[in-house]
């Protein structure tokens, strides 16, 4: 009768072994294959162990016996190869591997032997009684062929046990659990197939143990050494990382940390419930609950007053099915790269010599306060040096920029510490403050100091500052500092320090200089631009020349005088243009008068001071001598003395050229600026041009008379002639025959007329 307990516990077992090698091939580890191979090996014993219980037939139980007995040796050749490999690489175990090989062959040809000649086994079947309840029914007696079976399976096994335990031996730490994990599971593995050897175990039992033996055996090299290996490794490369690293749960325990994360977060080692506490911050301020993933620059006060600036990349963490299992934090120090962002930043948003804020600077911060810190009294200050060059020129650049220092530093210590200050350009700054905190009073006060830096008869340093009051806090910075600067543009040549606020009247203002600005080239292009003489004329009646004096005939607007358009014009820096075309216009009128009654006459022409620096005197003069072929004594050069008193020796030396060359040079408005007699003395002018304000509004009209008679008397010592301008009366003309003067020029003779109605009016006087 057939034991049915031994073959539902051979057959569970066969299909516990089924299911293992679908579930290994599936899971695809390395060198799984020998698993595999070992499991199919056990699945085929109890397939053979199945027909044993199920028939009496000697011939089939020998066959399926010795088909077992090759199965268990190809089981153990299997774990041979699984350990081997897992150990060893290359070709270090071909020879033992051919060893083996060879004595296999060998045991299965006797093994297919002894179905005949029962050299390695016998049998006795025995089917009316078992010994026990998993008794198969079969008894194996062991002859001396199996001893050799046995030898084989000791081969296989001291193949891998003898290097196994050489590396136990050897290796240190996880590696050491490794190999003696394996040894034991081995040393197991011999010990069950000794107890069957003499204590002859039931075929289930043993088959079940080998089943599990393998399955451990897979188990500890494919998941649990490896796993304790990966987490060894893991953690000691955490701890010698230089970056932090935080793991933690849904309910935000800390799952792992390493030893960089507390330094990095200026926690004590250790103190797990501080860090804990610092996590559930980043998760709350940054919503990490649903980010997939997310990076911040925090900032953390460092140990040593300083601070530090650690890079947080965080995210959540899922499983294969994408479930959220917790979140993570890396940190690392960007300490040194953030400071060389914020020193690279400020030197963009800064200025260099002063430390204030610059232009660019200036702009982002004050629209960032007026988009984050919305009020209504909000004003910008801004400052010009006017004619700060002249500093440069006469006292030097090093000068100039201690200057610069100075007035930055007293202006950064007059303004709250809430106000923004800049120093937009050059000699230009602007101030961010309130109405509330502002004070005009202190103001003055402060730019009287800076006024103070400079002290010299040469030169006082004036500054003006323009303020605007902003109303719409979404205009461009740019635009509102437009309109302080608006405010100062409208400051004219008075003297001292000013303050002047900004209102809509000046935008009109300035929109009509630029429209008149705008239309200068257009107008020089066209000819609109004419010249008016003004005669010169002695006391006999005798016309010596006369001054050009320009005027616009404007098609619509009809024929404008200097004063609508030439403050305009010098404002706006393009007067040096009409200049050069007036110069010419003159010139071109000598050539004219070549040939006619007017060819002995003389015409003056204005330099303004600031045609120094926008043109070449020099080659524009000698160059309209040579276009037109006239003599240089005809074409007289007016200049004031106020422009020598830039540059004076750069000036004196291009007048003192020019004076080579031919041309002559009349003092322009001598007696109503800062009148000096070394001017006199230095520069080679021809004619002496007195104003004839130099006599008005005097409470001392005795002495204003003996210094004009000594003047005069001077001049002519200097063999300078004397002109005088604006004479409007006849008395005016006789009191100045008494002092000595030459020729007059004003209304009592003419006024400023175009060329042809000159040339009309004086065709028969004596010229």
């Amino acid at each position: 009768m057939i034991n049915i307990v031994a073959l539902v516990c051979l057959f569970m077992i066969f299909l516990v072994d089924l299911m293992f090698v679908a579930l290994i091939q599936r899971l695809n580890k390395l060198y799984s294959i020998y698993t595999i191979f070992a499991f199919l090996a056990l699945m085929i014993s109890g397939a053979m162990n199945m027909v044993i219980v199920c028939i009496s037939n000697e011939l089939v139980i020998m066959i399926c016996e010795s088909v077992y007995y090759a199965m268990v040796m190809f089981e153990f050749f299997m774990f041979y190869k699984l350990f081997t490999s897992y150990i060893y690489t290359g070709n270090e175990t071909r020879a033992m591997d051919l060893l083996i090989r060879v004595l296999m062959a060998f045991d299965v040809v006797l093994l297919i032997a002894n179905v005949w000649t029962e050299w390695v086994f016998t049998i006795t079947v025995r089917k009316d009684f078992y010994r026990n309840f998993l008794d198969i029914g079969v008894v194996v007696s062991n002859n001396k062929g199996a001893y050799y079976h046995f030898f084989i399976c000791l081969v296989i096994t001291l193949g891998f046990l003898i290097p196994s335990i050489k590396r136990a031996i050897i290796s240190k730490g996880i590696y050491k659990i490794r190999y003696m994990s394996i040894f034991i599971i081995f040393a197991i593995m011999e010990a069950v197939g000794l107890a069957n050897f003499y204590l002859d175990l039931s075929v289930p039992i043993v088959m079940f143990l080998n089943s599990v033996m393998v399955l451990i055996s897979y188990y500890i090299m494919s998941y649990y050494v490896p796993e304790r290996i990966k987490i060894g490794t893991m953690e000691e490369s955490l701890k010698r990382q230089s970056s932090g690293l935080v793991a933690y749960d849904n309910d935000g325990n800390l799952a792992l940390v390493n030893e960089v994360t507390f330094e990095l977060l200026n926690i004590a080692p250790n103190d797990m419930e501080s860090l804990k506490h610092r996590i559930e911050e980043f998760l709350e301020k940054r919503d990490a609950y649903n980010k997939a993933f997310d990076r911040w620059i925090e900032e953390i006060p460092g140990r040593d007053y300083d601070k530090k600036y650690i890079q947080i990349d965080g995210g959540v963490l899922r499983d294969r099915r994408g479930n959220p299992i917790g979140g993570f934090y890396n940190l690392t120090d960007h300490t040194i790269e953030q400071n060389a962002l914020i020193l690279e930043h400020y030197k963009l948003t800064h200025d260099e010599l002063t430390g204030l804020y610059n232009k660019e600077g200036f702009y982002e911060t004050v629209k960032e306060i007026l988009k984050n810190e919305p009020r209504n009294d909000y004003i910008i200050i801004c400052t010009n040096v006017r004619d700060f060059k002249i500093i440069n020129d006469l006292f030097g650049f090093d000068k100039g920029n201690d200057i610069i220092q100075k007035i930055a530093a007293m202006i950064n210590t007059g303004s709250n510490h809430k106000d923004i200050t800049a120093r937009i350009v050059a000699d230009q700054f602007a101030v961010l403050t309130t109405k509330e905190r502002f004070n005009e009073a202190s103001l003055y006060k402060q730019i009287n100091e800076v006024s103070k830096l400079i002290a010299s008869s040469y030169y006082s340093m004036t500054i003006h500052c323009g303020i605007y009051n902003i109303t719409n806090p979404e205009m461009e910075v740019s635009l509102m500092c437009d309109r302080a600067n608006m405010a100062i543009s409208t400051i004219r040549e008075e003297p001292g320090n000013m303050v002047v606020y900004y209102d809509d009247k000046m935008m009109s203002d300035i929109l009509h200089d630029r429209q008149v600005a705008n239309q200068l080239d257009n107008a020089i292009e066209n000819d609109q631009f004419v010249i008016f003489l003004q005669p010169q004329i002695k006391a006999t009646g005798e016309v010596l020349g006369a001054e050009a004096l320009v005027r616009w005939d404007d098609p619509k607007r009809g024929v404008l005088a200097p004063g609508a358009f030439i403050d305009i014009l010098e404002k706006t820096g393009c007067l040096y243009k009409l200049d050069l075309h007036v110069w010419d216009l003159a010139a071109r009128q000598l050539a004219t008068w070549k040939g006619t009654q007017f060819e002995n006459l003389n015409i003056s022409v204005n330099i303004s001071p600031k045609d120094f620096y926008y043109v070449d005197i020099f080659k524009e003069f000698t160059s309209l001598v040579n276009k037109y072929d006239i003599s240089p004594s005809k074409l007289k050069l007016e200049i004031t003395e106020t422009a020598l008193m830039i540059e004076p020796t750069r000036q004196l030396t291009l007048i003192g050229r020019l004076h080579k060359f031919g041309f002559d040079f009349e003092i322009d408005d001598f007696g109503s600026g800062y009148s000096s007699l070394s001017l006199l003395k230095d520069m080679p002018a021809d004619v002496l041009k007195i104003d004839m304000e130099f006599l008005h509004e005097t409470e001392n009209e005795q002495r204003s008379k003996k210094i004009l008679e000594s003047v005069i008397s001077l001049a002519h010592e200097l063999n300078m002639q004397v002109i005088t301008e604006g004479v409007e009366y006849e008395s005016q003309v006789n009191f100045l025959l008494e002092l000595g003067c030459d020729v007059f020029q004003g209304y009592y003779y003419s006024k400023p007329i175009p060329v042809d109605e000159f040339e009309e009016k004086y065709k028969d006087v004596n010229c």
